[in-house]
């Protein structure tokens, strides 16, 4: 199996091929140029994992080589194996990213093998945290995006209640832009006897536990704005509470019906103390005491008169004119 390809650049023949021998030995893909110039060349045209130079070269020295593999690929390692050089150079080539100076004659390959080895795992490394950027990049533009498209209002906040993110919905629902928004804590949107729930609830969040309840919160002019919160938490690498993620839902509407209908009921009660219940049959009324009683007996202490409205008078009798006659003259 391969472990990764290096690129020998050195114009001592005997040290070329020793240390080839020996990656190759160790399971590497090696390729070798006894001088810069065919270095190079090889490193635009293959895939070079790590780069051993020497510095005294012909044609191109091993300062000009690090200096062209730094500007095209700053990421790839280089160790320097040189028998000439003084500390400036040393400087140099350390500038030039080099990752260890090893001077000539080798003694142990083991040595450089051990470097070559922490080379190429830190490369490994950086590249494997680069691509989780880019992954973890893409993820937070697919969740932004998604959450912007979302009809209901949504926000995160780190543990201290600092707003870190709010998509349109909420901006729009306080009359805020998201500018002025990232620059506040919830202490700023919110009643303090509401932001007394927010406490409790964070409590729960640090447990791990999700929540929904209703609080208030106050819009940009001013104006309380009655909400219902879904929260979960947000945990960092080690499982430590690190803010939450919040759906918000505007329930001033549903409050205010809410109101309504308890002030329809209330006057439902008062309207059933005077109200009287009547068979639908025999007519008897329902007496909350003596239990059904006739209509007669129940109206007993009541004196009516008979007589007759002027509409039914004027139904029945048309061709008799009654706009002469009194409302008195009407009863009997």
């Amino acid at each position: 199996m391969k472990k990764g390809t290096i690129l020998i650049i050195d114009d001592e023949l005997s040290v070329r091929e020793s240390l080839a021998y020996f990656f190759q030995d160790e399971g590497y893909r090696v390729f070798t140029a006894d001088n810069g110039e065919i270095g190079l060349e090889l490193f635009s045209r293959e895939r070079v994992d790590l780069v051993l130079t020497d510095l005294r070269m012909p044609r191109k020295d091993g300062i000009e080589v690090m200096t062209a593999i730094h500007e095209h690929s700053p990421d790839t390692p280089m160790v320097v194996v040189s028998g000439a050089g003084g500390k400036e150079d040393i400087i140099k080539a350390l500038r030039m990213g080099a990752k260890d100076y090893i001077t000539k004659p080798i003694d142990d390959l083991e040595m450089i093998h051990h470097i070559i080895r922490k080379a190429l795992e830190n490369k490994h490394l950086i590249e494997d945290n680069r691509r989780y950027r880019k992954q973890l990049e893409k993820s937070e533009i697919r969740y932004r995006t998604i959450t912007e498209q979302i009809a209901e209002g949504i926000f995160t906040v780190d543990a201290q209640e600092n707003l870190t993110f709010t998509n349109q919905a909420f901006c729009k629902m306080l009359g805020y832009s998201s500018k002025t928004l990232s620059n506040m804590n919830l202490r700023d949107l919110i009643p303090r006897d509401s932001f007394n729930i927010i406490e409790q609830q964070t409590d729960s969040r640090k447990r791990g536990l999700t929540s929904r309840y209703e609080i208030q919160m106050i819009d940009k002019e001013k104006n309380i704005v009655h909400v219902e919160l879904a929260c979960s938490p947000l945990l960092d690498d080690g499982n430590q509470y690190n803010g939450a993620i919040t759906v918000v839902r505007d329930i001033t509407k549903l409050i205010e019906l809410r109101k309504q209908y308890q002030k329809f009921l209330k006057g439902q009660k008062n309207k059933e103390k005077g109200m009287l219940a009547i068979c639908a049959n025999c007519k008897s009324v329902r007496d909350k005491k003596a239990g059904w009683i006739q209509v007669e007996d129940f109206f007993a202490d009541v004196v009516f008169s008979h007589g007759i409205c002027p509409d039914c008078c004027e139904k029945l009798y048309p061709e008799f004119n009654f706009s002469e006659l009194d409302e008195d003259d009407f009863d009997t």
